[in-house]
């Protein structure tokens, strides 16, 4: 009887703890599956591809235009290399470099406001003498000249054929004016650009003063050429008749004729020192 007893004891000791193991096993399996199913999607993740990126394209500045360059090129003026080689020298075996004259701004002179010559003792071009003719018209002591010329000989007299007042003056100012230009461009221009004469002035700063006067004397008459050699002085001995002649045509009152002609010339070219 106790045996028995014992034997059903012991039996539902044994069912009781299965039923807790069963239990615990239920309980554990959810927590099971779901850490499996937490490495399947890590590993899944883990197999996909990185996602695109944007990309930072590079800003590149464009260069500037090629206007600029030359302008910041000619205000810098750099002198020209000495020489023909390049950084590495004859022993880098590098290229020669040819020399490249950059043209460089010049500051606005009032003297030479369509650009200053070359300097004394250099050739000049045709277009050169063109630039100083044009100077020589239009410098402000010149134009202030012609004026007051103008007012002296309307006030002086008033009965002339310009007339009184300020359209007396205005007409004899453009009379001037139209005598000027004609002559620059007959003296300064043309005659020195066919005959390759120098027409500028020379002086003789470091000479004596009898020899700086008779420098000043001569100089209407004998000039220097383009080679830097001595020459007849073509542009005022040809330059100044022609002026005169085309000057004949609509100066009002002007005496008309070769030997009137030959005298103004010769005045002209007379006081050309003064």
């Amino acid at each position: 009887m106790l045996s028995i007893q014992v034997t059903a004891e012991s039996s539902g000791i044994r069912r009781e703890w299965l039923l807790r193991l069963l239990v615990l096993m239920l309980l554990l399996a959810p927590c099971s599956c779901a850490e499996a199913q937490h490495l399947t999607d890590s590993k899944d993740i883990s197999d996909l591809p990185d996602a695109p990126q944007s990309q930072t394209v590079a800003k590149t500045t464009d260069p500037p235009p090629a206007s600029t360059q030359n302008a910041t090129t000619q205000k810098k003026c750099p002198p020209p290399s000495k020489s023909g080689q390049g950084i590495g020298g004859a022993a880098g075996g590098a290229e020669p470099q040819k020399n490249e004259t950059v043209p460089c701004r010049q500051k606005f002179d009032i003297q030479y406001p369509f650009g200053k010559p070359p300097g004394h003792g250099q050739p000049l071009t045709s277009m050169d003498k063109l630039r100083i003719a044009a100077s020589d018209v239009v410098d402000p002591f010149n134009l202030l000249t012609i004026g007051a010329t103008a007012a002296i000989s309307v006030g002086s007299n008033p009965d002339s054929h310009y007339g009184p007042g300020m359209k007396g003056w205005a007409k004899n100012s453009g009379t001037l004016l139209t005598e000027d230009m004609s002559g620059a461009f007959f003296v300064t221009y043309l005659v020195p650009s066919i005959t390759r004469q120098d027409p500028r002035y020379y002086r003789m700063p470091g000479a004596s003063i009898p020899r700086r006067i008779g420098n000043v004397l001569i100089q209407p008459v004998w000039a220097r050429s383009d080679k830097g050699g001595h020459m007849p002085n073509f542009g005022m001995l040809i330059g100044v008749p022609a002026a005169v002649t085309l000057a004949n045509v609509y100066v009002p009152g002007r005496k008309q004729g070769v030997w009137p002609t030959v005298e103004t010339s010769a005045i002209a070219i007379a006081t050309a020192p003064t």
